[in-house]
């Protein structure tokens, strides 16, 4: 969804327009490490041109190994939590189930799951405190491409808002 750099709250809230085409770009760097039987994934992200961040990390565990003819199903459990915004905190919790089936280099996938948000922020002149609690269901489709060393992933979730993301992930 494109953001309006003329709007009053963008031209109050931002004091260097960091849209690209009236998008914001938000790269982001996951390390996973498979346990056993899961698997433990950290997350940072940056907002260009500014002070936010946002750091996370989830856990996958497997419910049914997939193999030659059945499909994957895993659970994940999710946290990540804003920073780098002096007057506003917002922490979001997330649980999901992947049903995943390889055919070869591919693997298309689908999640279904619900994120819960907790924000709060804060106005000093008058002292006031908005807070909101927020619960969505996600809905994700995605492909992923595994090649020699490269992985390439391509998803589309939709929960209040839709999002796309393309991934280029690195590992054996």
């Amino acid at each position: 969804m494109p953001v309006d750099t003329n709007a009053a709250y963008w031209q109050h809230a931002v004091n260097d327009d960091f849209s690209i085409s009236n998008y914001v770009a938000v790269p982001r760097v996951v390390v996973s490490k498979g346990l056993s039987s899961a698997t433990i994934s950290a997350m940072y992200s940056r907002v260009q041109g500014s002070s936010i961040n946002v750091w996370g990390g989830a856990l996958d565990v497997p419910i049914i190994n997939g193999g030659l003819l059945k499909p994957t199903l895993a659970l994940r459990g999710s946290y990540a939590k804003l920073r780098g915004v002096d007057n506003y905190d917002l922490k979001t919790y997330g649980v999901e189930v992947f049903l995943s089936k390889g055919f070869g280099p591919l693997t298309p996938y689908a999640a279904y799951g619900r994120a819960r948000s907790n924000a709060e922020g804060r106005v000093t002149t008058p002292e006031l405190v908005f807070r909101d609690r927020h619960e969505d269901q996600r809905v994700t489709l995605g492909l992923k491409l595994s090649l020699l060393l490269p992985k390439i992933v391509i998803e589309a979730t939709q929960a209040e808002k839709r999002s796309y993301a393309a991934k280029i992930s690195f590992g054996l």
